[in-house]
């Protein structure tokens, strides 16, 4: 072996060693990440079992957190909204009264008014979804101004009409 092959195989050698210390540094630091990760505190769920078949859910409220763990949720702050108030039963049950009396021969005259014929089951969709309406309806009423009580069935009735004549013409347009 000459002087220049010995040269060639040192400078070699010294490439690997350079190239094996990086490769420790890296795992190194690898090793120190995961021990870091041992040390925080886990969540450990061992089985889950779903029945839907034997639940009935009558009401269903909540908050939904995704990618949130138990541990953080202790830290969030409770963003829900009061629960409305109920308004008085009797103002209640005359305001349906009212509602039923009124607006399904509204909805009729609506319906001819725009040339617009809707199925009975559309009819009853529509009539529904305004009825879920009243009781906050109602409470804003009761709240706002502290309106007499004889004014806030008239206000929510016409705000239903208002609410039908807007749908009708969008429906229109469409």
């Amino acid at each position: 072996m000459d002087y220049s092959q010995v040269i060639f195989y040192i400078q070699q050698l010294q490439q690997q060693v350079q190239q094996l210390n990086l490769k420790i540094n890296s795992l190194e630091t690898r090793i120190q990440q995961c021990e870091l990760m041992d040390h925080s505190p886990k969540t450990n769920i061992e089985k889950l079992e779903y029945h839907f078949d034997q639940l009935k859910i009558e009401r269903l409220d909540g908050t939904l957190h995704i990618g949130v763990t138990p541990e953080d949720l202790t830290k969030t702050d409770d963003f829900s909204l009061p629960l409305p108030q109920h308004p008085s039963a009797s103002l209640y049950q005359g305001l349906q009264q009212a509602f039923e009396y009124n607006l399904p021969p509204y909805i009729q005259t609506l319906e001819s008014d725009y040339d617009f014929q809707l199925t009975d089951a559309y009819r009853q969709t529509l009539l529904q979804d305004m009825r879920k309406q009243l009781p906050n309806r109602l409470t804003h009423y009761m709240q706002k101004d502290k309106e007499p009580t004889d004014e806030i069935i008239p206000k929510i009735l016409h705000d239903c009409k208002e609410g039908l004549i807007r749908w009708f013409e969008q429906q229109k347009k469409e």
